[in-house]
């Protein structure tokens, strides 16, 4: 078991850590952009394994932890400025990470988070999520996410009663967020669907 496996599991005894792989993920992460730095903006919770992949490069992570907002009862969990000093937006960002937060915003909330992600964005930026797709259910909070060495996903749900998913449609995505366009998706082995949108 990597080190992120381990560490996730151990936080939550109670749960099996499930392994997932996440094609899209590893191409964005592995994408070569010449000497530039790429700016990422982690809307999930810090992990180590993340940071070890983006360590060594030209790369800057902001963590912004909306989980963590969420479960502090902060109205403004979903947007990520908010959360986050107006100093780690000095540089626009490259890349999104939403896991699958998407999945816990209502549609006014996606249409804020579009709005804000698009004026933080460099041009042809790209947001990464995974949204639930064949479940019918999940849990009420978000799960937790680590980065393997193998690029795959170690993913623990939330340790909270099961909620109705909404299954979005990419269409019910773009229409939500009239900032973003879906670009690619791609079904994997847990039901859930990978997605990269990018920015209008």
């Amino acid at each position: 078991m990597s080190n992120a496996a381990a560490s996730l599991a151990g936080q939550d005894p109670g749960h099996t850590a499930e392994r997932v792989k996440v094609p899209l993920l590893v191409e964005l992460l592995s994408r070569e952009v010449g000497d530039r730095r790429r700016v990422w903006a982690d809307l999930g919770s810090a992990q180590s394994g993340l940071v070890q992949r983006l360590t060594g490069g030209h790369n800057r992570l902001i963590v912004a932890d909306l989980p963590g907002a969420l479960e502090g009862g902060d109205a403004n969990w979903h947007r990520p400025d908010k959360v986050l000093d107006e100093k780690f937006w000095a540089e626009p960002i490259d890349c999104f990470l939403c896991w699958d937060l998407l999945n816990y915003m209502h549609p006014e909330q996606l249409g804020d988070l579009s709005s804000r992600i698009s004026r933080r964005a460099r041009a042809g930026a790209c947001i990464h999520a995974l949204i639930q797709y064949s479940g019918t259910s999940m849990s009420e909070t978000p799960g937790r996410y680590g980065m393997n060495d193998d690029g795959q996903l170690t993913v623990v749900p939330a340790d909270a009663p099961s909620a109705k998913t909404p299954r979005y449609s990419p269409k019910a995505l773009e229409k939500a967020m009239p900032e973003l366009r879906v670009e690619r998706t791609m079904l994997l082995n847990n039901g859930m669907q990978e997605f990269i949108f990018g920015v209008r």
